[in-house]
């Protein structure tokens, strides 16, 4: 019967992954919190074992991050990458083919939890999850964005479905392994769920033992070695990281609220409740629709569990149309490619604004192109005579100081703020401003 269940769900595995992709066709660049993974991703793939060329050598980050992730999806996507090559696809397509993959990784890991889901919960609560999971913004638009808590996202929910399918050891494995190489934090996460297993004795001391030290000496060997050769130095990352944020060692409030005390919050922080936070709301959901006879407090009930799926998705437009006008770094870049043939010769320099909001390396599509991301020059450097293109922040400032070298090509729009007003149809539009500018060397400048 559970075969059955999951051959009938097959439409919603269908469903989160068309969402998935819709959310990656829509907002195909990226930003800068991405960049490290992405950008390693590209290297792997292009420059392999010429590790000289290698992004992170001249930008490395704030704190350096492992390789393991990066390598993983680099072999995941290198069958259908080598494949849109051999057709002379545009290198930008590589982007598409990595991001997905990574998206891949997250519905594969949901439709494992909604299985465990359906034979615990029955089927309704199971489809109720996958529609919950479906209609909801963040989760579906990280999915395919290739940032750390990301890429550890499938293996926590792999991890939380072992424990709640009680398969303790897998449980601890994963956890080890996510902890040490992916996110340090997530030993709060992880160790709580850990803690109720202990305080219930459904696991005991030695069974954590025997499973957590093996495959946290195993894990610590692996990204240690990997991460080693890529950093050229002695190098646990994710460690250097935990020594950043050891105040985040004392999980008397849980994770969420803890997280709730940083300066520096966002969403992504604590993707890895909101499947779990699904899969409560989808139980509850099923309860009300299944007594939908027997009141009229059910039959309204069931009215809002349908209402809340409704107002998801819309909520889930909105935020989606809002995020396409929010990458005007890499809008700026194909519009460059756009308007300039192949053959031109051209050196463009990229601004830190213009890298941070959507620019990668996958879209430097012409080889022959000069593409250059020198950060601290002022306006005011002679350097500028030597760019033919400039990818810039609209700051009419900076571009007065350049008008006697370069002139204006073209602007690309961002957003700008979002108004809502009842009385008209959409209730809901987005303002734009000019948020990058391409600068073309004026013809008398040698």
């Amino acid at each position: 019967m559970a075969e059955k269940g999951n051959v009938v769900g097959l439409p919603l595995l269908f469903l989160l992954t068309a969402v998935a992709l819709l959310h990656l066709f829509f907002c195909p660049f990226t930003k800068v919190e991405e960049s490290f993974n992405l950008q390693a991703v590209h290297d792997i793939l292009y420059h392999r074992l010429d590790f000289d060329k290698y992004d992170h050598h001249e930008f490395p980050g704030v704190v350096p991050r492992t390789f393991l992730g990066p390598l993983f999806l680099s072999v995941l996507s290198f069958p259908v990458v080598l494949l849109s090559s051999v057709v002379d696809a545009p290198k930008f397509y590589a982007q598409l083919i990595v991001r997905a993959s990574l998206g891949v990784c997250v519905i594969g890991a949901l439709w494992h939890m909604q299985r465990e889901v359906r034979r615990q919960f029955g089927s309704k609560v199971a489809g109720l999850f996958c529609l919950t999971c479906a209609s909801q913004f963040h989760l579906m638009f990280y999915s395919t964005r290739t940032l750390p808590n990301v890429f550890a996202l499938p293996i926590v929910l792999v991890a939380f479905t072992s424990w709640m399918a009680q398969k303790y050891g897998r449980f601890i494995r994963l956890s080890a392994f996510v902890i040490i190489v992916f996110r340090a934090e997530l030993c709060i996460f992880l160790g709580l769920m850990l803690l109720i297993s202990l305080l219930s004795r459904k696991l005991g001391l030695l069974q954590l033992l025997y499973c957590a030290v093996p495959a946290g000496l195993l894990s610590l060997a692996l990204t240690v070695a990997v991460d080693t050769l890529f950093w050229r130095r002695l190098l646990w990352p994710e460690g250097q990281v935990l020594w950043r944020m050891r105040l985040l060692l004392l999980p008397a409030l849980g994770f969420i609220l803890i997280y709730s005390l940083l300066p520096h919050k966002e969403l992504r922080f604590i993707i890895y409740t909101f499947p779990v936070f699904t899969l409560v709301a989808s139980r509850g959901c099923s309860f009300i629709l299944c007594n939908y006879q027997k009141s009229w407090i059910y039959k309204l009930g069931s009215v809002l569990v349908v209402g809340q799926l409704l107002t998801n998705t819309a909520y889930s437009s909105i935020c989606l149309y809002v995020s396409y006008h929010n990458y005007p770094g890499g809008h700026g870049m194909r519009e460059l490619h756009r308007l300039l043939p192949a053959t031109t010769d051209v050196f463009v320099h990229i601004d830190i604004y213009a890298a941070e909001t959507g620019v990668s390396r996958f879209l430097e599509q012409n080889r022959n192109w000069r593409y250059d991301k020198q950060e601290g020059l002022s306006p005011a450097n002679p350097k500028f005579k030597l760019y033919s293109h400039l990818l810039m922040e609209a700051d009419a400032t900076k571009i007065e100081l350049l008008q006697n070298t370069h002139h204006p090509l073209a602007f690309i729009e961002g957003y700008s703020s979002i108004a809502f007003n009842m009385f008209h149809f959409p209730p809901v539009s987005v303002h734009l401003k000019n948020k990058t500018v391409l600068m073309e060397r004026k013809t008398e400048v040698g």
